[in-house]
């Protein structure tokens, strides 16, 4: 019946900012109309569409990486600030390796809405 993720859709208050945003943070852009935007994760999508008043609540998605750390470079080269939410949303310096042997770290897009990259452990 179910056969797995479609996509994900992120209500964002300016979709060409959160763009490049997206960009910035590593996806890669599929496609785009009528001011939403869809951008590759695993087999699935994650969509930008607009919203005025984006919805209520903290959103967080985890993305499995093969490289936790070349991310974590490209994303601050892009200027993006990783962050760590288990010391209050914190800048960090490296990607966080969790108690549990996951390594990873979080980003905030412009709507509040959290990703985390982790690379699992062995």
């Amino acid at each position: 019946m179910i056969r797995g993720l479609d996509y994900i859709v992120l209500f964002c208050k300016d979709t060409e900012r959160s763009k490049e945003w997206y960009t910035n943070a590593g996806f890669q852009y599929s496609h785009g109309f009528d001011g939403m935007h869809w951008f590759h994760f695993g087999s699935g999508l994650v969509m930008l569409h607009p919203a005025t008043e984006p919805k209520a609540g903290l959103t967080e998605v985890h993305a499995a990486v093969e490289d936790v750390n070349k991310l974590f470079a490209f994303t601050k080269e892009n200027g993006l600030t990783p962050i760590d939410h288990q010391n209050g949303n914190q800048p960090i310096t490296e990607p966080v390796t969790r108690p549990r042997g996951n390594t990873q770290f979080e980003l905030e897009d412009y709507d509040g809405h959290r990703w985390a990259f982790t690379q699992r452990g062995e």
